[in-house]
């Protein structure tokens, strides 16, 4: 009954926010828009702990980046995870799937706010496109946020990590900060059904720059992993 009212609540605040986003996308500036989606992310953090019993808890604060920019790379195992990182930093461009600009609201939406969106099947092209995006936010002093897996992953599941990340890493000079999370115990990558309990983010701290690609990527993914299995089994 708690996730069906909590769906109930989802769906309908993030229509509403949407739709009265809508005109904002005609400003010439998206910091008014860049507000607004912030405080909807808190007003998602604050409907999780009241209707479901989620809580958020945050690891490592003093290992998130205070400034742009900066490059944040995180375990990705729910809808929610961009939500919960958008909850703690507002001016923040998520590398996401192409796909949603398919949307008419989300799609003018997400272009207004020039998020990085790209076609997960990678190549070249994207490679190219990835880069021009996030030079675009590294110029703005914006947070950058990608999921090295580019895809949900099932908690206890992993996939290879894609080198996206470390294109990113080594054009922009940036250290990388790695996430680790539990939030896939609460609220599952394609489920409905959401269940109460602590959701975690653990902030690690950054990968310093100056790493080649094959010491980076193991380091990257051995400690958000070894991380996220610790908090599975904790939380368990």
């Amino acid at each position: 009954m708690r996730s069906f009212l909590f769906n109930l609540v989802f769906y309908g605040y993030t229509a509403l926010v949407a739709i009265a986003c809508l005109p904002l996308t005609y400003l010439n500036s998206p910091k008014p828009l860049e507000r607004v989606l912030h405080w909807w992310a808190k007003g998602i953090v604050w409907s999780l702990d009241a209707i479901v019993g989620i809580k958020l808890l945050v690891r490592g604060r003093e290992n998130i980046p205070t400034t742009g920019p900066s490059l944040i790379a995180s375990k990705h195992q729910s809808f929610s995870d961009g939500i919960l990182v958008l909850s703690l930093l507002p001016n923040i461009a998520t590398v996401a799937m192409k796909d949603l600009l398919d949307y008419p609201a989300i799609g003018r939406i997400l272009t207004k706010l020039d998020m990085i969106m790209v076609d997960t099947c990678g190549g070249g092209s994207e490679r190219d496109k990835l880069s021009t995006a996030a030079r675009r936010a590294y110029d703005a002093g914006r947070h950058i946020l990608i999921y090295p897996e580019g895809q949900l992953v099932p908690v206890g599941e992993r996939e290879r990590y894609k080198i996206g990340v470390y294109h990113l890493y080594s054009e922009l000079n940036l250290p990388v900060t790695p996430v680790a999370t539990n939030v896939g115990l609460r609220w599952q990558c394609r489920g409905w059904t959401k269940r109460p309990g602590p959701a975690t983010l653990s902030f690690l701290p950054a990968i310093e720059t100056g790493l080649d690609k094959d010491t980076f990527m193991r380091v990257l993914e051995d400690q958000i992993e070894a991380e996220t299995a610790r908090l599975v089994e904790e939380y368990s």
